[in-house]
Order: structure tokens, then sequence, then C-alpha cells
């Protein structure tokens, strides 16, 4: 990354990124007279704020057993679904919400019984992709994707990671996780104790993001589109925060008490933000979306304010020193790892085998023909065989 890149971006649309971390979730003239901000919605900067998280570390990852496995089994099952309403029911039909005591017929009847009486389970601020785990209905899927998880252990290993940026691997070798759903599910995690990072030790940025750099930057950004660059020029962002601000004539008041400034994952927020920002503002710059559709409506009264609520497990001596990979690059691959061949079958002339997956339950094994086990794992193939005729 050259210096002249970082210094000297479009002084306007650098502008634009300190300027809005100040008005982004105010949307209404009584607070901003910008026409953009008073009609469209947009997002609270600091994501810790957003009322979905503020819920999360309230009401599922510090009410109950702070067992680290108890702990990421609530956070999981809450990513799910990312729906308060959703663990509210649960937690009313089932609670307490325990690993301990987890049944999945329970929970899948629950969750049927509502979505038979209409009710909408998933958030509608972005799609959550379902594993295929042979169930019909997406939410059955979802619950066998938890037990994956959790019969693996993600705890222990949470515990014991060297690197966020390790986590963030793992977390994404798992059918259904792609860079988004990983990122945030591993965010939601960092706010308990079983995660204990410094804020800034890693970033993924997601389209949106991208997006917003681009348009920050112009053209000269097409040519270093990798997420080890990007996450350099973020954290260039996130270093000199302060001079921007005091550049630009802005007060930034901070987060919470101990006016915290804005981490990493804040301003890959926030980028998300100015792209949106530049579609009703510059349409010239062009971007993946072209339209704004969500509109801000305001309220008669003055919308309740709520003083920060802050992860306790922030206070952790872990995460006040940067634990930064020196490896960036990320090494992405997914987990379909045979485990072991337990049986044959032959279906219209062809020979079939049942696998079993590593990471995966029993339940989940499936018959695959022995063309593409040959090619793929043939000592897999080789080794069943021979116990069926050691001679």
């Amino acid at each position: 990354m050259t210096e002249d890149v970082l210094v000297n971006p479009p002084r306007k649309m650098l502008s634009l990124l300190f300027q809005n971390n100040l008005t982004s979730c105010l949307a209404n003239s009584r607070w901003t007279s910008d026409k953009i901000l008073q009609k469209y919605f947009f997002c609270n900067t600091f994501r810790v704020l957003d009322k979905g998280c503020q819920f999360l570390i309230k009401e599922v990852i510090e009410k109950g057993s702070q067992q680290p496995e108890e702990i990421v089994f609530r956070v999981i099952l809450f990513n799910l679904f990312t729906k308060i309403e959703t663990w509210q029911l649960l937690n009313e039909e089932l609670g307490p919400l325990k690993w301990v005591t987890y049944n999945h017929h329970k929970y899948a009847r629950v969750l049927s019984n509502a979505d038979a009486n209409g009710t909408t389970l998933y958030t509608d601020a972005f799609i959550k992709p379902a594993p295929h785990f042979g169930h019909k209905r997406n939410y059955e899927n979802h619950l066998s994707f938890l037990e994956v998880l959790m019969d693996n252990k993600l705890y222990s290993r949470l515990l014991v990671a060297p690197y966020m940026a390790d986590v963030y691997e793992y977390l994404y070798s798992f059918p259904s996780m792609g860079s988004f759903t990983a990122y945030q599910l591993m965010l939601s995690l960092s706010y308990s104790k079983v995660l204990n990072f410094h804020r800034d030790d890693f970033v993924v940025s997601g389209p949106g993001s991208i997006s917003g750099l681009r348009k920050i930057f112009g053209k000269s950004w097409d040519c270093n589109n990798n997420l080890a660059f990007h996450q350099d020029v973020m954290r260039y962002f996130v270093d000199s925060q302060d001079y921007h601000f005091k550049r630009l004539g802005l007060h930034f008041s901070g987060l919470g008490p101990k006016k915290l400034p804005m981490d990493i994952a804040d301003v890959e927020h926030t980028l998300c933000e100015v792209d949106k920002y530049c579609r009703a503002a510059h349409p010239g710059l062009k971007g993946a979306r072209q339209n704004l559709t969500r509109r801000f409506h305001s309220h008669l009264k003055s919308p309740k304010s709520n003083p920060a609520y802050l992860p306790k497990a922030w206070d952790h001596p872990a995460r006040r020193v940067p634990r930064i990979r020196p490896d960036k690059e990320l090494h992405l691959e997914k987990r379909y790892q045979i485990n072991y061949v337990k049986a044959h079958r032959d279906e219209e002339g062809q020979r079939q085998y049942l696998v079993y997956w590593v990471g995966y339950p029993d339940c989940d094994a499936t018959w695959e023909f022995e063309a593409s086990l040959m090619d793929e794992a043939p000592s897999v193939v080789q080794d069943y065989l021979k116990k069926l005729d050691p001679l």
C-alpha cells in the first residue's frame, strides 16, 4: 500500500466516511438538515449499539449459565435467526435455553408451530442461507447446523485460538458459512468472554464496504482487490480517525463512558453506509447496487434514548494488546472430509458407499457413487473393501 493512496484520497469522499459516523443514525430533521439522511434509513456507526446486538449482550450472553459451552450455544442459537422475537418465543416455550437440555425435536416443534401460524422466524436485514442436512424446512437445517458446531466443541477452539483470523477460517469451513455469515457470527461471539481479542485484530470486507472503498478511492481501488489490502486500509481509517475528525472540524463523542473510538468492525460497517449514501448523493459513482429502498419513518414522539450497554467481556486483559496474525492472507477451505465408509449398495448397476463425514453427526451420512469416491478418496474405499475381504 503506497503512502499517497492513504494520505490523499479524494477529500470530499473521505469526509463522507467520518461525517457519516456522526449522522448515520440521525435520520431526522431535528438532528440533521441533510435531505438524504432525513429521507432514508441508515444504520448506527457502532455495531454494538444495534438493537439486536444490545439484546444479544444483555439477554443472551450475560443472562444464564456463564459456562463457555452454554454461552456459545446461546450465541449460535440467537445468530441462526438474528431475530429477537424468535429467541423470546423459544425461551418462553422451552427456557431456560441450555445445551445440556437441548432437544432438536422440541425446538423444531416450537418453530414449526410458529411458522404454521405465519410468524416470521428470520431477520429481514439479510438472508440466512441454510445448510443441507436433509430437512425440508430451513429452521430444522439450522438446528442441525447448531448441533454440528456444538458437537465439534466450538467453544474449546475459541478459548485457545491464537488469532481471530484462525477463528474466522474455522467458522467459514462449515457448510452455508460464507464470508459475511462467518464474520457476523464471530463478531457476536466476540461480545462474550470465550473470544477475547483486541477490537481491531481482524476484519472482513463485505460487498458494501468494498463498494464504499471503491467510491472513496476511485478506479485505483480495483487493482487492490484482496482482503489483506482491505484490512490495511481500514486500519488506516481506525488509526487516523482523530486526525480526520479534527481536520474536518467534527466533534466525535465516542462510544460509552470511556468515549471509545471506532474499531475496525465499525469502520467496515460505516463504509457500507457511505456506499448507501453515495447512491443518492453521487449516482454517477457506480456500484453493485444503485438504489436506496428503505425509507426512514419519523415518529411523532422523540425516540427513547437508552444508555449504551457495552459487553462486560470488553474489560478482559487479553483484549488490551492487539494480536494480528503475521500471515494476513486468509486460507479458506470447506470441510468435506470423509471420516469412513460403513456400507455399500448397488443402485441401477452403479455401486454406492455410505459415507460418514468428519464433523457431522451419524444421521447425516450420505450415499456417494463409487466413481466419485475413487477419484477423490480412493484409499478410503480401499480400506473399506479390505475390511470386507481381508485376504
